[in-house]
C-alpha cells in the first residue's frame, strides 16, 4: 500500500518521528549487547511519539479508544552495545480499514542495526471492537 493512504489518514503529511534512544547499563544482557526486549520498549517509545504528533492519547481515551499493537515483525541487523548512540525512526506506511502499518528502523553510526514492521488498530474499550473509520471521527482535529 502506498504512503498516500497514510497521508489521507490525517489529511496531512504522514507522521514521521526520529528520536535518539538511550542504551542504559540495565539494557545489556550477558552477551554484552542490548537485550531483545529493549527493542520492543524502543518501538513503544517511537510509536507513542509518532502518534502524539497526530492526536492526543488523552482525547482518544476520553472517547474509550486506544491504539493496540496486533503484530510485530522484527529483524536484528547488527548488535547495539553500551555507549552506542542509536537513532530510532518510525513512520506510518499505510492505513486501510482500521489497520495502521508502521515501519521502524534503528541506525547506529550510519549503519542499519534494526528494522521492524508493526500493525496496529484502534480498539473501542467499551465494546472490545476494532475501529475502522477515520481517526478524526474519534478525536477531531488537533
Amino acid at each position: 500500500m502506498r504512503n498516500d493512504v497514510a497521508i489521507a489518514f490525517l489529511n496531512t503529511n504522514p507522521p514521521v518521528t526520529e528520536i535518539f534512544l538511550t542504551v542504559n547499563t540495565y539494557d545489556i544482557d550477558i552477551a554484552g549487547h542490548v537485550n531483545n526486549i529493549v527493542y520492543v520498549r524502543w518501538l513503544e517509545d517511537m510509536r507513542n511519539e509518532l502518534f502524539s504528533q497526530s492526536f492526543s492519547l488523552e482525547k482518544l481515551l476520553e472517547v474509550n479508544h486506544y491504539p493496540v499493537v496486533v503484530s510485530s515483525e522484527i529483524k536484528y541487523k547488527r548488535q547495539i552495545k553500551l555507549f552506542d548512540k542509536p537513532l530510532g525512526k518510525m513512520f506510518m506506511q499505510s492505513y486501510s480499514h482500521g489497520l495502521i502499518v508502521l515501519k521502524a528502523e534503528i541506525i547506529v553510526d550510519n549503519t542499519l542495526a534494526f528494522v521492524a514492521t508493526q500493525k496496529c488498530v484502534f480498539m473501542n474499550l467499551n465494546e472490545n471492537k476494532m475501529f475502522t473509520g477515520h481517526i478524526r471521527d474519534l478525536v477531531g482535529q488537533n
